[in-house]
This record gives C-alpha cells, sequence and structure tokens, in this order.
C-alpha cells in the first residue's frame, strides 16, 4: 500500500498490516494501538525535521518497527545535519512521554491506556538509542564517527552492531520463549529489519559515492586523455567502473555474444548505478552505435 504526502511517497511494507493484526489475535490490540502511534509520532519528527533542514526524501517505507527513509545523498549529508534528522525522533518520544503524564495528571486520558502508551514509547526510545544502523542511534554514531573515521569505517561499525542487535533479539525472544511459553513477535520483526536493512545502507553509501564521482567529472571541452576497456554487456555497472579513473575518460567497447555491439562511458555507467543499483548492467547503459566486429 503506497500513498503521498507533498513529495513524499509512503510506502506501508506488509509487516505494518500483519503486527496489528497478529497482535489483535493475540489480545495484544491496545499494545498495537499504542506502538502505531508512537511510530507515527517518531516518524513524523524525523520528516519535519528532514523536510526543515531542505533535505529532499522521495520515499518512506513504513515497518512494524519504524521507517527508512531514502533521503536525497543520504551519505553526503553533513554529520550535523545527518545527526539532527535522527534525533529529531528520540526527542518526539520524549516528548510524547511528557505530555501522556501532563494529559493523565489532568485525567484528559484513561491511565490503563496512559501506562501503555509510556512504556511503549519508552521502550521505542531505547531501542531507537541503539548505536546499530538503521536505527536513530546507528546514525547518530555513524555521524560522530565519520567526523575522525572514513565513512565505510563508520557504516560498517554501525552494520556489524546491527547485527548484533538482531542477534540478540533473537536469543532474547528464544529464551523469553522457553521460559514463559510465548512468544515475542516485536522481537522477531525488529531482528529481521534490522538484519535485512544493512544491504540498504551499502546501497545507499555507493550511491553517494557514485554521485560525488559524477559531480566531479571533467567537462569535456577538448581533446582529454581516454582509456577503453572491453567488457561484457552482462556485467554489472558498479563492477565495471572500478577501473574507471577521475584523471581521465574512460569508454568501454560493449561486447555481446562475443560481437562489439556499442560503446560507452563511465558517465553513462555512473548514471545506470544511480538509477538502478547493483541490479544496473552494462546493457543498460544507451550506447553509441558502432559498426559490428568478431572480437579477436
Amino acid at each position: 500500500m503506497a500513498l503521498s504526502i507533498g513529495r513524499t511517497r509512503i510506502i506501508v511494507h506488509p509487516l505494518a498490516l500483519l503486527y496489528p493484526l497478529a497482535a489483535c489475535m493475540l489480545g495484544a490490540g491496545m499494545d498495537a494501538l499504542a506502538l502505531m502511534i508512537a511510530l507515527t509520532v517518531h516518524e513524523g519528527a524525523h520528516l519535519l525535521a528532514a523536510q526543515g533542514l531542505g533535505i529532499a526524501i522521495a520515499r518512506m517505507r513504513l515497518t512494524p518497527f519504524g521507517a527508512a527513509m531514502d533521503m536525497d545523498n543520504l551519505y553526503g549529508l553533513s554529520p550535523l545535519r545527518l545527526l539532527a534528522v535522527a534525533v529529531a525522533g528520540p526527542l518526539s518520544n520524549a516528548f510524547a512521554l511528557l505530555t501522556t503524564a501532563a494529559l493523565t495528571h489532568w485525567r484528559m486520558l484513561s491511565p490503563a491506556f496512559a501506562l501503555i502508551f509510556i512504556q511503549t514509547n519508552l521502550a521505542l526510545l531505547a531501542f531507537n538509542l541503539l548505536p546499530a544502523l538503521p536505527l536513530d542511534g546507528g546514525r547518530m554514531a555513524y555521524a560522530l564517527l565519520s567526523l575522525k573515521f572514513s565513512r565505510e569505517r563508520a557504516l560498517s561499525f554501525g552494520i556489524w552492531m546491527g547485527r548484533a542487535v538482531a542477534v540478540a533479539l533473537l536469543c532474547a525472544c528464544v529464551a523469553l520463549a522457553l521460559q514463559w511459553r510465548r512468544v515475542n513477535l516485536s522481537f522477531i520483526f525488529a531482528a529481521v529489519f534490522i538484519w535485512a536493512s544493512a544491504a540498504d545502507e551499502r546501497q545507499a553509501l555507493a550511491d553517494t559515492k557514485a554521485k560525488a564521482v559524477l559531480g566531479a567529472l571533467r567537462r569535456i571541452d577538448g581533446p582529454m586523455p581516454a582509456r577503453l576497456w572491453a567488457v561484457s554487456a552482462d556485467c554489472a555497472a558498479q563492477a565495471a567502473l572500478r577501473v574507471a579513473r577521475p584523471d581521465a575518460l574512460t569508454l568501454y567497447a560493449v561486447y555481446k555474444d562475443n560481437r562489439l555491439s556499442s560503446i560507452t562511458d563511465d558517465r553513462r555507467l555512473l548514471e545506470i548505478v544511480l538509477a538502478r543499483g547493483s541490479d544496473g548492467r552494462v546493457r543498460d547503459a544507451t550506447a553509441r552505435p558502432h559498426p559490428p566486429g568478431r572480437a579477436s
């Protein structure tokens, strides 16, 4: 299911619909409602912070335990801007705690629901502050670490911590099931979400690096050095770009069925990588026609 808010496309993950349904079947409907409200406040704060800082968000994927936002040039943002967007979520949960306490004190909210909502916000706040990607704490840790270390090292730390948290959640789920004879769906869904997000984080960093290279390419306004490489049409565009160099134009002779079919360059392959990520192939590049010839 998908909808749009301004220029941001909101995509609801199937698990986000499955979780409240499963919770109601297990008699935890009130807990699911509290979580959905808390998540709405949390992710809304992220969205408002990003828009306030002028950061474009093309897509937001809602899951049972948060949202994955496709921020424009995510890992190209300055550490302070990324930190500000990441902090907005936990701060909103802290504000929700104070607001709930005040409404309960003024008897404007049911004490039973207030207790569940406070517990939910506390859990969401503590969970998101873990220094593991793609959680807010992981974004904060990345922003701070990237001030001293390379982006790759900072990202690797966040992903490693994320997978460690995912394993810990699964172990906790098994331990609780053995002790209390009750399966905690929250732990399972959260572990799957965190583990699966590692590929998206690496792809986001690869896209940022590709955009930086594309922006730094020299304008062709006269003769300049060029290198020529032979490559299969089925080769991944990312793999083909590994031989490219910023100080010279790289041309690619594209072969299909052992015949030279076309010629393309590093600029076009970079565009393919940005558009299709790791799925992009050399054959996707718009190639200049070239007389066919048999490979030697």
